[in-house]
């Protein structure tokens, strides 16, 4: 094998070697992008579920109170679950732009992956061509 052809072959592989690394590195960030979602769904339950718990008692306090659950009572109950829904759809917002950031690093990693192989490429052939 003369050298042209050994480096040739060296620049093939480097341009293979970046273009898996890229799809690597996207792989990695799709994981994250899944976890990101998972997690920000765990955490949107678990504060539905505490603010159940206190719309719960909130309820009771007004009934072991004797009031009624008409006019201040209600309003009060009806701006904490406003409050909740708010909080809970923040969190699944916020799951969602960082699954959406993950993902945007692994499209960018894999089209720089692909890149780097054309680079490699034609950086070879312009050497030897």
């Amino acid at each position: 094998m003369s050298g042209m052809e050994i480096a040739l072959l060296g620049s093939i592989v480097g341009a293979v070697g970046a273009i898996q690394g890229g799809k690597a590195e996207n792989s990695a960030a799709q994981f994250n992008a899944d976890s990101a979602r998972a997690e920000a769904q765990a955490r949107e339950t678990a504060q539905r579920t505490a603010a159940q718990r206190q719309l719960g008692s909130i309820r009771a306090g007004v009934s072991k109170s004797g009031a009624t659950m008409e006019g201040t009572p209600l309003a009060v109950l009806s701006e904490s679950a406003a409050n909740a829904e708010i909080d809970a759809l923040n969190t699944r917002y916020s799951g969602q732009r960082e699954a959406a950031l993950y993902e945007s690093r692994g499209r960018n990693a894999r089209t720089a992956g692909y890149m780097r192989a054309g680079t490699s490429l034609l950086s070879s052939a312009g050497r030897y061509f």
